[in-house]
């Protein structure tokens, strides 16, 4: 993956690396981060610390490609969240995660937006994301920048857990 930095109008997206391990951990610690996920994001520094390092030195399986990204605020240079996606050719799947003290304001929509057209521009058009039932605010985000709801992934989405909803984007073009 490319170390290079990206901006938004409001953020800073940047390749994850170790030095984003503190400010993701104070961003994603809070309990309301992991309702809807089927496991904690962040339990402890160490282990978010353990989780970035196995990203930039593990290698994808053959014919995948992994995005990370952490999402800074630009002009504090505070970590608010975090970009993924694992593509796999011209199809992959997206997800993200902020945390609460920035809900609301449109950063994540601006944040997943942006990962998005990247991903077009690389030559993937098609793009998924599995959401829990209940997590009306990700439904709403990815609604947004495009996405459509579809009865069951066309896919075999590795996101994906019984009972969650799925939604497409497809770029245009």
């Amino acid at each position: 993956m490319t170390r290079e930095a990206f901006a938004t109008d409001r953020l800073a997206i940047e390749p994850l690396a170790p030095g984003h391990a503190d400010g993701l951990f104070a961003a994603l610690a809070d309990p309301a981060v992991h309702r809807y996920l089927p496991q904690p994001e962040a339990t402890t520094l160490e282990a978010v610390r353990a989780r970035i390092e196995h990203l930039v030195a593990a290698e994808p399986d053959p014919g995948e490609r992994w995005w990370n990204f952490a999402v800074l605020l630009r002009t504090e240079r505070t970590v608010i969240g975090r970009l993924e996606a694992t593509t796999y050719g011209d199809w992959g799947e997206i997800a993200y995660v902020f945390g609460p003290r920035w809900w609301g304001a449109g950063l994540a929509s601006e944040a997943t937006r942006w990962l998005v057209e990247h991903l077009a521009a690389h030559g993937v058009a098609e793009q998924w994301a599995a959401v829990h039932p209940a997590n009306l605010p990700s439904q709403r985000l990815l609604a947004r920048i495009g996405f459509s709801r579809v009865e069951r992934p066309a896919r075999p989405l590795a996101s994906f857990d019984a009972g969650d909803l799925v939604f497409v984007g497809r770029a245009q073009g």
